[in-house]
């Protein structure tokens, strides 16, 4: 009879202790101190008192970060404008040789007026040998010139767009100077590099660069564009036809560039991003 008390109550106590251990167990603390830091919920730097010297940790951090979204920022604008340039030079090289044919057009053919020259004289030297006298208010003058309509149009067209894309390509050229100039840094201590940094990352939205630097792409458009209803009007008084496809072909382009321009702001998932 003892000894069935004795074993239940040493089968008591066995209970009593493990359920003491199940409930430590499920009451404990994590203990975040034996972790790696990528697991910590708090950044190594919020510090409840943090240190606001010139080379405190946090001028760092901002430092660095700032650092990668600005060669990123930077890398993004200067291979836009790489391609602008080389498109730029291109494009102008190929106006200016139109530009040699049109101007022609703006000046008196020399030939021409040397045939109607010796059409004059020749037909004074007819009327001499026949015996009639001759008549001085018949003598050759020189007509005036005038150029024609579309000649002055598609001139005037062609020389816009040239200046447009020369300009473009300087200002271009000016953009990177001024990014070069922005990426510099000067300032040794945490604290200076931040202030630096920053003014000049407000400098460049107060003065409109970012503005500027999406504008080139428009600005070479519309010489483009130019260039090409230049085009369609010099195609015009040497074939009706070519002239007329070649509209055809503006007014699809055009409506296509359009239509690129209007749909993302009606479907903002439409990918067609233009200036």
């Amino acid at each position: 009879m003892s000894a069935s008390r004795t074993a239940a109550a040493g089968q008591a106590a066995s209970a009593h202790e493990a359920h003491s251990k199940y409930a430590k167990a499920e009451t404990r603390v994590p203990d975040h101190a034996n972790k790696p830091a990528d697991f910590r919920t708090e950044p190594k730097f919020l510090n409840p008192k943090p240190d606001k010297s010139e080379n405190a940790e946090i001028w760092t951090a901002y430092v660095d970060e700032a650092n990668k979204h600005d060669e990123a920022l930077l890398k993004k604008w200067g291979d836009g404008i790489d391609i602008f340039l080389l498109f730029t030079g291109l494009f102008s090289a190929i106006l200016s040789a139109f530009l040699v044919v049109s101007w022609s057009a703006l000046q008196p053919d020399p030939t021409q007026s040397t045939s109607d020259a010796l059409a004059a004289i020749s037909q004074q030297l007819v009327l001499l040998s026949s015996g009639g006298a001759m008549n001085q208010s018949a003598a050759y003058q020189v007509p005036a010139f005038t150029p024609p309509t579309w000649a002055v149009a598609v001139n005037c067209l062609w020389f816009t767009s040239l200046f447009i894309s020369l300009l473009t390509a300087v200002l271009a050229m000016l953009l990177k100077e001024w990014l070069s100039a922005y990426s510099d840094r000067v300032a040794l201590v945490p604290l200076e590099r931040v202030r630096q940094r920053q003014m000049r990352f407000d400098g460049l939205n107060k003065w409109n660069v970012p503005a500027i630097v999406s504008l080139l792409p428009l600005a070479i458009h519309i010489a483009v564009f130019l260039f090409l209803t230049g085009l369609v009007l010099f195609a015009s008084p040497i074939s009706a036809s070519l002239s007329a496809l070649m509209a055809v072909l503006l007014l699809v382009g055009f409506g296509l560039y359009t239509s690129s321009a209007i749909l993302p702001l009606v479907l903002p998932e439409c990918p067609y991003k233009s200036p």
